[in-house]
């Protein structure tokens, strides 16, 4: 089947059919190999940090975002957190809830502060369910204890949508970069940020 007779079918009757829409974004994202990925991921961070070998890289996404808080992949904020729109997600959507200060482990967070960053994971999770119709979202407090390639120690909440229904829905495979990562290119960055805004401010 052909993207345009995707395309028809998801208008057909005006109304939205989810599997459709689920195996449109598949034929549509490109994908580079985990290795291609960790090199990108390097480059990023040397954007990022500069000279500064042992910065967090969620701390200098958070403070660009307050910088720069009309960028593309800025969603929405609180207080104590800051959503971006994941430049190296698993899948199409693929959200970060990130503390703006800087904290380890969750233990380390008082309720108040975890609680915010929580609503704003929720309030994630309802905007892509909104935007996109996908079969599952997960929603994981993940992070290594220091910072290696693909993880940070940084707290920080990863809200995933999920549009396979099969083996390649498990968590495990999910989150391991196994299957490849998304790249966008900076219009569909815009494109799809902004749809989650939209769903977001319908909430």
């Amino acid at each position: 089947m052909t993207v345009v007779s995707w395309l028809t079918q998801i208008r057909v009757a005006g109304s939205v059919d989810r599997c459709a829409r689920r195996s449109l974004f598949s034929v549509l994202m490109r994908r580079v190999e985990k290795a291609e990925a960790l090199e990108l991921l390097a480059v990023n961070r040397r954007e990022l940090l500069g000279d500064d070998a042992g910065g967090c890289m969620m701390c200098a996404l958070a403070a660009r975002a307050a910088l720069e808080p009309t960028r593309p992949e800025v969603i929405a904020d609180n207080e104590h957190g800051v959503v971006l729109f994941d430049h190296f997600g698993s899948s199409k959507g693929h959200l970060l809830v990130i503390s703006k200060q800087h904290l380890l482990d969750t233990a380390e967070l008082p309720w108040p502060v975890y609680a915010e960053l929580q609503r704003l994971n929720y309030d994630a999770c309802c905007a892509l369910r909104r935007a996109f119709a996908p079969a599952r979202i997960f929603s994981a407090v993940l992070g290594a204890s220091c910072e290696l390639p693909m993880s940070f120690p940084h707290f920080h909440i990863h809200a995933l949508p999920v549009y396979e229904t099969d083996e390649r829905a498990r968590p495990a495979h999910v989150f391991s970069w196994s299957a490849g990562v998304l790249v966008y290119e900076a219009d569909e960055v815009e494109r799809f940020s902004d749809e989650i805004r939209a769903a977001w401010h319908s909430l």
